[in-house]
């Protein structure tokens, strides 16, 4: 058994239905176009995955910082973690440590995508849920509001992955444990294996502020959600353990389908490289919003405004920097994050405060307990 087995455990376990709700209008083809409106909702059909510039290589975390301590100023390519479900789990001196997986390059560490063994498949949200991706967002003078199934509009692999295919044995593998999360999907099921535990809707329902307000000092990720994405579904904090003990990056010791995603408590969500599948984002030029972090600023993708994709280096200890953006409709010089190619690939920590009642009605994942389990390649257990 592998560590990218044990932490399919820790990633896939626990559940919870989705309420009926009333169908909205076509989810808005231009991401532009429905903020001006302030409405997305529900497709069923899957959108292609969009034709970006594709990197071959991505950044791999590194082993040199603590995941609890706040990030000195200036540092970049950290993540910042705490609040109690992160607490109870993370040893205060937890480091990130590197996988030793096929598609590390150690001379470089650097993450080779073409040798990822990813989940196959071509699921629709509409093959999960007949309704299809169902998604809305909404504004007033306060918030940001965003409601839904957690199904994206773009593909997503089958999980679990069918036996044969490249990355079967790596869910096969792990324990599939016992749902014990209230109001997730699956809640009380026992899974034999990951490899049993597949993707269900969910009610997502998460506000966030209208006017998000910069903070000078960082402010640690209390949840695995970090952020919504304007495809529906959420992005998970860029750490994951195969036993709770050793922690890494996701992508170091995972596969997971070819836009960066995988289901966690059955509740599917995105990781690193998840921009290629996101639509209308073009090849040249600017990027476009692509979501919303919990602290209410936007989350764009990797271009800055020369065409060129924006490196750690112009980016702050959370993976944000100031700069022109479009924002509700017009080009603002605002904080922001962005999805990149090097660790941590989108929010490492948040600048903005993080109301706890903005997440109360959506069902969060807790970190799955397991006890660690000897002789998996890659760990150095």
């Amino acid at each position: 058994m592998t560590a990218r087995n044990r932490l399919i455990n820790n990633v896939n376990r626990k559940g919870n239905a989705m309420p009926k709700r009333k169908k909205g209008s076509i989810r808005k083809k231009s991401v532009i176009g429905a903020l001006c409106t302030g409405m997305l909702v529900g497709a069923t059909s899957v959108a292609s995955p969009a034709s970006a510039t594709v990197p071959n290589t991505m950044v791999n975390s590194r082993s040199d910082f603590r995941i609890l301590e706040v990030p000195p100023p200036g540092s970049k390519g950290r993540v910042y973690v705490g609040g109690q479900i992160f607490q109870q789990v993370v040893a205060q001196s937890t480091t990130l440590s590197t996988s030793t997986e096929s598609w590390i390059n150690s001379a470089n560490n650097t993450i080779m995508l073409p040798k990822i063994p990813l989940v196959t498949g071509t699921v629709s949200a509409k093959d999960i849920d007949p309704r299809g991706s169902v998604f809305a967002v909404t504004t007033d003078k306060t918030y940001r509001t965003f409601k839904g199934n957690g199904l994206p509009s773009t593909p997503m692999g089958t999980f679990g992955p069918p036996p044969g295919t490249a990355a079967y044995p790596y869910y096969l593998g792990a324990l599939g444990g016992a749902n014990g999360t209230p109001g997730t999907p699956g809640f009380g099921q026992n899974y034999s294996s990951s490899a049993t535990i597949s993707i269900s809707p969910y009610n997502l329902n998460i506000r966030v502020p209208m006017a998000p307000k910069y903070l000078a000092t960082p402010q640690s990720i209390k949840y695995l959600i970090v952020g919504v994405t304007l495809t529906g579904t959420v992005w998970h904090v860029e750490i994951a353990s195969p036993d709770n003990v050793t922690w890494y990056n996701p992508l170091s010791i995972l596969p997971l389908d070819q836009c960066g995603g995988h289901p966690y408590s059955q509740q599917y969500h995105l990781h690193g490289y998840s921009w290629k599948c996101f639509p209308n984002q073009g090849t040249k030029g600017q990027s476009p919003l692509l979501g919303y972090a919990l602290d209410g600023f936007g989350i764009y993708g990797p271009r800055g405004a020369d065409g060129k994709e924006i490196t750690n280096a112009q980016l702050d200890e959370c993976h944000g920097r100031t700069a022109p953006v479009l924002w509700n409709g017009k080009i603002q010089n605002i904080y922001h994050y962005v999805l990149n190619s090097e660790y941590p690939y989108s929010v490492g920590c948040f600048r903005g405060a993080v109301d706890p009642a903005n997440v109360a009605a959506t069902p969060l994942p807790l970190l799955g307990q397991m006890p660690p389990m000897a002789g998996m390649p890659g760990t150095g257990r």
